[in-house]
């Protein structure tokens, strides 16, 4: 027998009586040698494409939410200090707006509400005259509250109900230099005086004489009195009529 055999079949038997020991193998090298790197990386490259996805479609193309809910299609809150939303968009005159709000109800299209002073903000930066926003011309109706002022403590309704305006002419008469001419007006029953003024029509004098209007005034809250003088030389005389007028309303 040659060397080399007696040599090969001497390993081969201490190999057989003194058997190398089993490499052990931790649950995390086992793990990494029967899933391997390529494993992990197809699932990171899937989890990122799941993350990015989604924002290239928003940023692709316009979306649309349907849904049968009673409440709302999609809820927005921000529990910060900022918005909630914000819109841009870039269009002209015979495009859709940037916000298009279409209730195919019966209720309101939009709604706003704050806990401060002023619910809605209009604002233009077009060229020529602002128009911070428009009425349809289709809306006949009476816009309740749109100015919310007062006139001396009173709303437009009350102002305008029963809203009237009544004047009484006294006779003509001839008055000398100094002579005076008056007439009184009444509101309906039920309304008070807003305003009151007076005209006067003279119809013939002497000696440059003129009726002026010396005075008008409210007598009550439901009656004023005008009143007429005339001017001119001593001996100077006019014939006038003078009318008052005042201006009602049920308040």
């Amino acid at each position: 027998m040659s060397n080399s055999h007696q040599q090969d079949a001497w390993v081969k038997a201490w190999a057989e009586r003194y058997p190398a020991p089993k490499e052990k193998k931790s649950r995390r090298g086992g793990l990494r040698g029967r899933s391997g790197r390529p494993r992990w990386l197809l699932i990171g490259l899937v989890v990122l494409g799941l993350l990015i996805v989604p924002a290239v479609a928003f940023a692709a193309g316009a979306q649309t939410f349907s849904s049968s809910s009673s409440r709302y299609t999609a809820t927005i809150r921000n529990g910060g200090s900022g918005g909630a939303t914000a819109q841009t968009c870039n269009t002209s005159t015979s495009q859709p707006a940037c916000e298009n709000n279409v209730n195919f109800g019966t209720n309101y299209a939009a709604t706003y509400r704050t806990k401060g002073p002023t619910a809605v903000y209009f604002q233009t930066s077009g060229q020529g005259q602002a128009t911070p926003f428009l009425l349809s011309p289709n809306a006949t109706g009476e816009v309740q509250n749109l100015n919310a002022n007062m006139v001396g403590g009173l709303t437009a309704q009350q102002l305008f109900s029963n809203y009237q305006q009544v004047s009484s002419t006294s006779p003509s008469l001839t008055r000398n230099e100094g002579g005076t001419v008056s007439s009184s007006v009444s509101c309906p029953s039920g309304s008070n005086i807003l305003s009151q003024s007076a005209s006067i029509n003279q119809t013939n004098s002497t000696g440059s004489g003129n009726a002026v209007l010396q005075s008008v005034q409210p007598t009550s809250s439901t009656a004023a009195q005008a009143t007429g003088i005339v001017v001119g030389p001593g001996g100077s005389t006019a014939t006038y009529t003078i009318t008052a007028y005042a201006v009602c309303a049920s308040v």
